[in-house]
């Protein structure tokens, strides 16, 4: 008996070893969807919000298409209604003690530990995404993180002394048919203590710039298409709105010839086959081991399964026919243009799967190896050097993420850190870097991006920062002009300026300046004309490309001055000049930088007089000129003992190894100066740029720019 009882199990247990687990039953969300009606509205100060008279799109599974609820699209009042939910709630919240909101997110975050598989199975359920990484990822990193900020709160009054918040309560604005989000309110809602903290409003993408013009909102981040958060940068330009970004979806990784290959087929694997990254990958691999790696690839690749990502067993899931399509043009469009395809993987027959796809052999110019690479699709090139590998890395206007793979750790830190690690060349241009893995998270470290991918940190003390500001900061005011068409400002000069030959400070000879033209029926009479200021670009004074200036008249109407006016050939030369000088000024020590400061910090007390009479002639007291000259000084003197005092941080961290955090210059700035304190804004504008390892691109007050230049003759 104990015999015949015996074989039925084994054989289960053959089956479920040759099968895998049993999917992950998705009961429990549609019990919840099953709560709301199958309907889902908005969910602000606690409670859901409903409106009628609303469009509504549906929730679909992205395999079957069947529809599991409705979502309500917001509108404009919608979104003002939750943002006032917004600025009500933070009266209170940011009142409370930082023990008290410490307290507050520990108690969130045991929530979603108690719900857990109620969120990882809507999630996967809704978007198709594998439900283990879902799990073992998402779910878990949002319970760290709220755990490290609990910490973080709770220690807010002595270790973020002189600080306070910018503006935090949370309204969120998802995507159409994103349930999950709407979910995780309701369980902060249902903690009851502070309603109105976190509101999420479900809309399309033309919302964005209705909920980040608000009057309540100080603080927009937006995390998603590149193009998207354009439309936002232009929205908000010249609003009292501070912006963070985080855009694009490509990583990046850099294959050397001393990597572990296989570890390092398992890291491409990793990075964009299973579903950690929403978006595909950049390959590059060196030219001596590319025919290896890329058979060791595709040997890997043969062995991934789609399929359903309730599926524990499956490597792979699905993000819907739009993606599937997306990649499927990319795919076409890459062969058009001379690229070989390797599809690969156990993928079911049906729409809406695709199969993993690595592209190769695509020529460097041809438009697809500019294009950002969509999921799931691996774009692979091929690399002589390191400095080639560097050009083609940094070449595209992308610079989320990357890694890099060599068992020499010290080619590995001096491709990702470059000058830093003292090599002859600034290393990959990326947010962040990663050595012999990929996609590791931790909440104490931040993680970010450069150049068009973005300019926000999260995580760690710079995601803190992020929401707040010193003590005490005025009020910030608009400085949008809704009369100005910012399409055409720069592209040309007006006609009425006066030209003709003239000196610069330089000696450098310019054409007259014809009559100034007319001045108050007050003003003294004229007296010889005053040497004007051409354009300091690159070291030295030039001519104008248009060769115009105009007067600078002090606060009789008496001439003070002429200075150049430069046009958008100007700008452009001036942007060059600050490229080229860019890698040179970076790579400078801190030492370097804080001896300029200082040294500028003197010159500017040499002319301490000279600068304080041209401040008293634009009707600044001459106690007040002063002041501001020795101001100006001070600030110089304080930026550059920060630029000495400048490092890199080596932290340890849950990851497998050490954490290394660079202070790296953000690289060219264009800087637009008040007309408030000439001097001084000017200095405490250009002072912290210089100071960080940047070089910049400035406009000096429009009324009074003698200063300014004054400051470049030095």
């Amino acid at each position: 008996m104990a015999a015949t009882r015996a074989a039925p199990h084994a054989r289960e247990l053959f089956t479920s070893l040759e099968y895998g687990p049993v999917p992950e039953s998705h009961a429990c969300a549609l019990a919840w969807l099953d709560t709301q009606d199958r309907c889902l509205g908005h969910y602000v100060n606690g409670k859901w919000l409903k409106p009628e008279h609303r469009n509504s799109v549906p929730c679909q599974d992205p395999i079957t298409g069947e529809s599991l609820a409705s979502c309500l699209q917001a509108q404009a009042e919608d979104v003002a209604t939750a943002v006032e939910a917004a600025r009500t709630a933070f009266k209170s919240w940011s009142a409370q003690p930082g023990v008290i909101r410490g307290q507050h997110l520990t108690r969130l975050a045991k929530v979603i530990q108690k719900h857990q598989r109620l969120l990882w199975t809507l999630e996967s359920l809704v978007t198709g995404r594998v439900v283990r990484e879902v799990r073992d990822g998402d779910v878990q990193l949002a319970q760290q993180l709220l755990h490290y900020h609990a910490i973080q709160a709770s220690t807010q009054e002595e270790a973020l002394a002189g600080w306070e918040p910018m503006g935090c309560t949370v309204v969120a604005l998802v995507p159409p048919a994103s349930p999950t989000p709407l979910l995780l309110a309701q369980l902060a809602g249902e903690l009851g203590s502070f309603p109105g903290i976190l509101n999420v409003i479900s809309g399309p993408a033309s919302l964005g710039p209705i909920l980040a013009t608000q009057p309540a909102i100080q603080k927009v981040a937006f995390c998603g298409a590149l193009e998207e958060g354009r439309v936002l940068r232009r929205s908000l330009a010249g609003e009292c709105v501070e912006l963070g970004l985080a855009l694009g979806m490509e990583p990046l990784l850099l294959l050397t010839d001393t990597a572990d290959m296989d570890s390092a087929a398992e890291g491409v694997v990793d990075a964009a086959w299973s579903d950690r990254s929403p978006g595909g990958l950049r390959l590059l691999i060196q030219e001596s081991v590319w025919d290896e790696f890329m058979r060791r690839l595709q040997e890997r690749m043969g062995r991934l399964r789609s399929g359903r990502g309730l599926d524990g067993a499956v490597d792979m899931g699905t993000r819907g026919a739009a993606a599937c399509d997306l990649a499927q043009r990319f795919v076409h469009e890459a062969q058009s243009q001379g690229a070989q395809v390797f599809h690969a993987g156990d993928v079911p027959p049906n729409r809406p799967f695709y199969p993993p796809t690595l592209v190769s052999n695509l020529p460097p110019a041809s438009p697809c190896a500019q294009a950002e690479v969509p999921w799931p699709v691996v774009v692979a090139s091929p690399f002589r050097t390191a400095k080639e590998a560097l050009v083609v890395a940094n070449g595209t206007p992308r610079g989320g993420s990357a890694s890099v793979w060599s068992e020499r750790l010290g080619q590995a830190l001096e491709l990702g850190y470059g000058s830093v690690c003292m090599a002859p060349w600034p290393g990959l241009q990326m947010g962040t870097v990663w050595i012999n893995a990929h996609g590791l998270r931790d909440p104490s470290v931040p993680t970010g991006g450069c150049k068009e991918s973005g300019c926000s940190w999260h995580g760690g003390p710079d995601g803190l920062y992020e929401y707040l500001r010193p003590s005490g900061t005025p009020t910030q005011v608009s400085c949008l002009s809704r009369n100005m068409n910012y399409d055409s400002f720069g592209l040309s000069v007006p006609s009425t300026l006066p030209a003709g030959p003239e000196i610069g400070p330089s000696g450098v000879e310019h054409k007259a300046l014809a009559d100034p033209g007319p001045r108050p029926p007050h003003a003294a009479p004229y007296s010889s004309p005053a040497p004007p200021y051409g354009l300091f670009v690159g070291g030295h004074f030039q001519a104008p490309g248009a060769r115009s200036s105009r007067p600078i008249r002090d606060s009789s109407g008496n001439l003070h001055g002429y200075v150049a006016e430069g046009g958008a050939k100007d700008i452009r030369g001036a942007v060059e000049a600050a490229h080229q000088a860019a890698p040179g000024w970076a790579g400078q020590s801190p030492g370097a930088r804080a001896s300029l400061l200082w040294a500028l910090a003197a010159a500017l007390e040499r002319r301490k007089s000279t600068l304080a009479s041209r401040l008293e002639r634009q009707g600044v007291e001459l106690k007040a000129a002063e002041a501001e000259v020795e101001l100006s000084a001070r600030r110089l003197r304080a930026w550059g003992a920060r630029a000495q005092a400048q490092g890199h941080t080596l932290q340890v961290s849950g990851l497998r190894g050490p954490v290394l955090r660079l202070r790296e210059p953000l690289g060219v700035l264009a800087v637009v100066c008040p007309d408030e304190w000439p001097l001084l804004a000017f200095v405490s504008l250009l002072a912290p740029a210089l100071a960080c390892g940047n070089t910049v691109v400035m406009v000096p007050s429009a009324a009074c720019p003698l200063l300014a230049l004054e400051v470049c003759q030095v």
